[in-house]
């Protein structure tokens, strides 16, 4: 990760994504490589990318470390967060103080402050371009504090340019996480109850909330019990 000041120093973020996405792999997929490079020229700490459509299909492409990808477990289980409501309305959201802010997510806020009590703050950039709004990138850092003006508009441009990568690369998920098992799971559940796969996904994650059990575990319960 650099300093602000040697990003700000740098008027070209958007190229070094560009640079990053158009060399040598080193058998580094598409997505890495752009994760890997929004990490490097932004002062965060760590970065996700991930395909955002209906809930039960969103699609992990990559996550810089663990931290970053539990984040986007826990936005998963619970439906809200920053990366789903800037995904939702098209605009990139802050949160500059994580652990210390009362945040618009009732679910989300308690759960992250425990499950992730070493991140500061959440940056949730939308991939953008044009009318394609394909998901998010979304920025952590472990000290709390805002991302700055410069900086959030280095931001901006570098996952345009991220966004129109993606948009026309023929990319594979590297992290699918539990995602893909549990789309599986709804559709068992809303086959055998008659209900909707949105319904079906409510009812986990309502089960998962209420028992504390994980929401990876009860999907895996249900196919078990289907096979």
């Amino acid at each position: 990760m650099e300093s602000e000041a040697d990003m700000v120093a740098d008027p070209w973020p958007a190229e070094a994504v560009v640079r990053a996405a158009t060399g040598p792999d080193h058998g580094r997929g598409m997505a890495q490589r752009v994760a890997e490079a929004l990490c490097e020229v932004l002062p965060v700490d760590a970065v996700t990318l991930a395909l955002w459509t209906e809930t039960p299909h969103r699609r992990m492409l990559y996550a810089t470390n663990a931290a970053a990808q539990r984040l986007e477990e826990l936005q998963f289980e619970v439906g809200e967060g920053p990366c789903v409501s800037a995904a939702a309305i098209g605009r990139p959201l802050m949160v500059d103080d994580l652990q210390g802010a009362v945040t618009p997510w009732p679910l989300f806020g308690p759960l992250a402050r425990e499950r992730l009590s070493t991140v500061g703050a959440i940056y949730a950039f939308p991939l953008v371009e044009g009318h394609a709004h394909l998901g998010t990138a979304d920025m952590l850092r472990f000290e709390a504090g805002p991302l700055g003006v410069e900086a959030e508009e280095a931001a901006r441009l570098a996952v345009r340019a991220a966004a129109l990568i993606l948009l026309t690369a023929r990319i594979t998920p590297v992290l699918d996480a539990h995602w893909q098992r549990t789309h599986v799971a709804t559709g068992v559940m809303a086959e055998r109850l008659g209900i909707t796969p949105a319904e079906a996904l409510a009812r986990l994650r309502s089960t998962a909330l209420g028992t504390g059990r994980p929401l990876p575990d009860l999907t895996e319960d249900v196919l078990s019990r289907h096979g």
